[in-house]
């Protein structure tokens, strides 16, 4: 009778576990819908408003001075965007994914896909030295995650979603299907099953094909005549760690000029302007080039070169442009504006492996058969390979994007090798995850049981709160008769600081009487939201050596929703391991 019964319920459990996998797949394609159309209507929310900056320049005359202008009033314009409505849109996109993905249990606020969609095509529009992929994976994260939380899934399928829904963005942006579903997997979600792949396969597929309909796919890059020597292949385990080490610097020089503007003593509204006067500048003195905006029209002018002689003048000009170009995307984005830098990547990428073949075809002459912009496909792979630290993204999405496979063999050996030498220069690091480090998230440890379990499930809703008014003498009252140890201030129904027991016996007992909560209160509050993880919250209280945390709204860091302890988190882990 037993034996039935375990029967009976396994074959409950497996019918389950098909109907959600079927559920899930149904959901992923259509997610996959809205990140095909919403990569669609971005590239033409871009081109309408890069139609309103450029439209005046006539190509034959060049452009005037005022060009230098354009990336200044994107600045201007995205800046408020960015602090007011939707800090989430500021920076590269992918690493706000992750931290999503990591501690926010894949839930993204539902206004940020749309204001993404203004803000990024308002910088890569006017100017801005910005790529496409980290807004269009952030839009897609959101598709993806709102239509998770609409049909109320938990956390894990919130978050494969969450992952879907890039997948489709990015495939729709490219053309790249399965440069879109591997990128998700390999940069973002950092760690899936073979179970959970199929539905974001099937969100890449259906976003390009939805892009593909409504726009007709080509390819980004012109394919060049291949003709690829052994001896060719030979000098790709040079350019491999090469670039490798040209990755390592991209990462270091962007993420100092991050931390600049971090300490900048200009209104953040206003930092995104500041950092559009490098582009401006660029742009102006190399326009036509590829300096503003994605890149993809230098890289084109490129390819269209009749004859890409081995001379000391044209090479110091492709290596003047990829210098140029990692100024002005650094500038741009580590100010806080808004785009992507896997486009921006592309281009330093191809200009210097042009480059690369150029010297090579004039150090060894006869040796070097394959043309250089052959060359500079491969630099583009190796060096997005090494920065990201996703090799397979950049094996299976060049050759997508370029049209052809048949450079697989040389793109392996460059993309590995340059992967290996970023790797032990950045120590394991990615251009990804050194901003979420900043934030005490590593991506790369161990996941641990209470990564799956939420804020929102451990927390106490009924929160003890106090006023600045009270004195401390009746806070000392209230600590002996409810037992706590710590209480949110607030006024006017809004979190204004903390005061815990230890403030409190700092003040002599005779000074009590005249002292109130907000002498005392801790002003610099640390909270989290009820959709981050419990390992995020302990994390937390670890690194700044407190017992609690106020839990506030997701949409208003001011409204308090609950309190969470060290305590509430081991109640809710022995609650989770008995389930």
């Amino acid at each position: 009778m037993r034996e039935d019964q375990a029967a009976d319920g396994g074959l409950i459990r497996r019918i389950s576990r098909s109907y959600r996998w079927a559920y899930i797949d149904m959901l992923a394609m259509l997610i996959g819908v809205a990140g095909g159309a919403g990569a669609i209507l971005f590239q033409k929310v871009i081109e309408f408003i890069h139609g309103i900056f450029f439209s005046g320049i006539d190509p034959g005359a060049g452009p005037g001075l005022s060009v230098i202008l354009y990336p200044i009033i994107g600045g201007l314009i995205v800046g408020p965007i960015v602090c007011l409505l939707a800090p989430e849109a500021k920076g590269h996109g992918v690493p706000q994914i992750i931290e999503s993905l990591q501690v926010g249990g894949g839930q993204i606020r539902k206004r940020v896909g749309f204001l993404l969609i203004l803000a990024s095509a308002v910088i890569i529009g006017s100017g801005g030295s910005a790529g496409r992929e980290g807004p269009i994976a952030q839009i897609g994260a959101s598709f993806g995650s709102l239509i998770g939380q609409i049909f109320r899934l938990g956390p894990k399928d919130l978050k494969l979603l969450t992952v879907c829904g890039v997948a489709a963005g990015v495939a729709g942006t490219f053309n790249a299907p399965m440069g879109g579903a591997i990128f998700s997997m390999e940069v973002v979600a950092r760690r899936f099953s073979p179970y959970d792949s199929v539905p974001i396969l099937l969100s890449a597929v259906v976003g390009a094909a939805v892009a593909g309909t409504i726009i007709a796919p080509v390819p980004a890059f012109t394919n060049p005549e291949f003709s690829f020597g052994i001896q060719d292949l030979l000098l790709c385990f040079v350019l491999g760690p090469a670039f490798g080490a040209l990755a390592f610097s991209w990462v270091r020089f962007f993420y100092s000029i991050e931390d600049l503007f971090e300490g900048l003593r200009v209104p953040k509204m206003l930092k995104p302007a500041v950092g559009g006067i490098v582009a401006g500048i660029g742009g102006y003195l190399l326009y036509g080039y590829g300096i503003m905006g994605v890149g993809y029209d230098g890289i084109a002018r490129i390819f269209e070169m009749p004859a890409l002689s081995a001379s000391a003048d044209l090479i110091l000009f492709l290596v003047t442009l990829g210098l140029v170009k990692i100024l002005a995307t650094s500038f741009t984005v580590g100010s806080g504006g808004s785009g992507g830098i896997f486009a921006p990547s592309l281009y330093i990428g191809f200009v210097f492996g042009v480059a690369f073949g150029l010297l090579s075809e004039a150090a060894l002459p006869g040796l070097a058969t394959a043309s250089p912009t052959v060359y500079g496909l491969l630099g583009m792979a190796a060096l997005f390979a090494g920065a990201a630290r996703a090799p397979l993204t950049c094996i299976v999405m060049i050759p997508e994007m370029a049209s052809s496979y048949g450079r697989l063999p040389p793109i392996i050996i460059a993309c590995v090798l340059s992967y290996a030498t970023a790797q032990i220069l950045m120590r394991g690091a990615s251009i990804y995850s050194i901003k979420l480090a900043k934030k005490g998230i590593f991506i790369d440890q161990p996941q641990p049981v209470l990564r799956g379990i939420t804020v929102g499930e451990a927390m106490n809703r009924e929160v003890v709160t106090v006023g600045e008014e009270m004195t401390l003498r009746e806070l000392r009252d209230l600590v002996f008769r409810t037992n706590h140890t710590g209480f949110p201030v607030v006024r006017d129904g809004e979190l204004v600081g903390i005061v815990t027991f230890d403030d409190l016996r700092n003040v002599p007992v005779e000074e009590q009487d005249e002292s109130t909560v907000g002498d005392v209160a801790e002003r610099a509050v640390v909270t989290v939201r009820p959709d981050h993880s419990t390992k995020y919250a302990m994390d937390l209280m670890y690194q700044n050596k407190i017992g609690r945390l106020p839990v506030v709204s997701g949409d208003d860091p001011k409204r308090l929703v609950g309190m969470i302890t060290r305590t509430d988190v081991i109640r809710a882990y022995e609650a989770d391991a008995e389930r």
